[in-house]
């Protein structure tokens, strides 16, 4: 996949950069891969073909920065709710379900762009190690609030790669694969019993539930 010329730095060219970016991702949602053509996007953002060649080289290199954009609002996303979560320090249940609530949201605000950014569209290898660098990231946050709430001793980091990996498909599964529309409400309150469950069997009890 073809890169994007470098981003501009000055703040009128990186306004109109933002938004052929922007034009761009509503244009792949509504007319696919196959019906995007950068002629059509720049004519919808309302500058010449010759302007957004200046930035991006073909459409594969508008995928390659909406999807640089989405990864890194989703990591953004995710990191301010475990910012919350070592604030708060709740449950285990409700840290579980902080995480999958940001998960699912990041789903279902865009799913079409979210399918062909994930499934669709052709992946350069520097994405992938970032989406990989991404997750490891996210995970070793997992692994430190597994580490405050007692649960899977001695496997930490592996159990945390593992619920990342499994949240994120899982999702995806549901929102996206299954044909038929999901009440995100209803799926978090699934996806949280599922892993609550999971991860309660290795957690220490309280002194209130040992005394009794």
């Amino acid at each position: 996949m073809p890169k994007p010329r470098n981003a501009p730095r000055q703040q009128r060219s990186r306004a109109t950069y933002e938004r052929v970016l922007d034009v761009a991702a509503k244009t792949f949602e509504e007319l696919g891969y196959s019906g995007t053509t950068t002629n059509k996007v720049a004519e919808a953002a309302g500058i010449s073909i010759g302007t957004l060649y200046h930035y991006f080289p073909d459409k594969d290199a508008l995928l390659y920065s909406l999807a640089e954009r989405h990864l890194a609002g989703a990591r953004t996303s995710m990191m301010e709710a475990f910012e919350r979560l070592r604030d708060e320090r709740p449950s285990l249940e409700d840290s579980l379900r902080a995480g999958i609530e940001a998960n699912v949201r990041l789903h279902i605000e865009h799913p079409q762009l979210h399918r062909l950014l994930y499934d669709s569209a052709p992946r350069a290898e520097a994405l992938l190690q970032r989406l990989r660098a991404a997750n490891a990231t996210i995970a070793e946050e997992v692994a430190r609030h597994f580490e405050r709430l007692d649960v899977a001793r001695g496997n930490r980091q592996l159990v945390a790669a593992m619920l990342v990996a499994g949240i994120e498909a899982q999702v995806h599964a549901a929102t996206l694969d299954s044909g038929a529309p999901v009440d995100p409400e209803r799926l978090v309150d699934l996806l949280t019993n599922l892993w609550t469950k999971a991860l309660a069997t290795d957690q220490e009890p309280d002194s209130d539930s040992a005394s009794r």
